[in-house]
């Protein structure tokens, strides 16, 4: 019987979602890269492609490490080492779809020659890369936020320059009807003209 349980458990586990407490979906399963299938962990965002792509990108470059090439919308980077999921060299590949505002990342480790990292034959590389989806998450949201934030101070910006330019009109006004009533507190206190 219990061997029976663990059966179904292992052949189920690879398609098992993931969720963590932020209710972002993760899974296990096969996508195409031209003919080849790769084995892949699946995530889905609730944000833009572009921030996306560009949160992982900067999560590369501090890595240190550099993409050898791209295929059929995959970046892929052949035998490097990424700290974050193994001290030892390895293959990751990593895709962006964006569908009716959810985007899809697949990401896929490899130990070399097609040996691809799965949830059954390396638990803890399989932790360390969920991990890095479910922070990637928080990455992205926090991002989104300073974007979000940039854009808000620079209408603040805006709006303080239109201030500014506004008071400076004023103070010109200012200064103007100052020199005018002075101009006729001067005719007002001046002798009257000899006829």
């Amino acid at each position: 019987m219990k061997l029976s349980k663990l059966l179904l458990l292992t052949l189920f586990l690879p398609y098992y979602i993931f969720a963590h407490g932020d209710g972002v979906p993760f899974k296990e399963g096969k996508v195409k890269m031209g003919k080849t299938k790769l084995w892949c962990f699946i995530a889905e965002y609730p944000y833009d492609k572009a921030i996306t792509v560009e949160t992982i990108e900067k999560d590369i470059q501090g890595a240190n490490i550099k993409r050898t090439s791209r295929k059929k919308g995959f970046s892929i980077y052949r035998g490097v080492s990424w700290q974050t999921f193994s001290n030892n060299k390895g293959d990751y590949y990593y895709k962006v779809k964006n569908k009716k505002g959810t985007t899809t990342l697949y990401f896929c480790a490899s130990k070399g020659y097609d040996n691809y990292v799965t949830s059954t034959n390396d638990a803890e590389t399989t932790t360390k890369i969920t991990n890095y989806l479910h922070e990637l998450s928080h990455k992205i949201e926090t991002a989104k936020a300073i974007i979000e934030k940039e854009g808000e101070l620079k209408t603040i910006e805006k709006k303080n320059a239109e201030i500014n330019k506004q008071l400076e009109e004023s103070k010109k006004q200012e200064a103007q009807k100052t020199n005018e009533i002075k101009t006729l507190k001067k005719m007002q206190t001046a002798p009257a003209p000899v006829k």
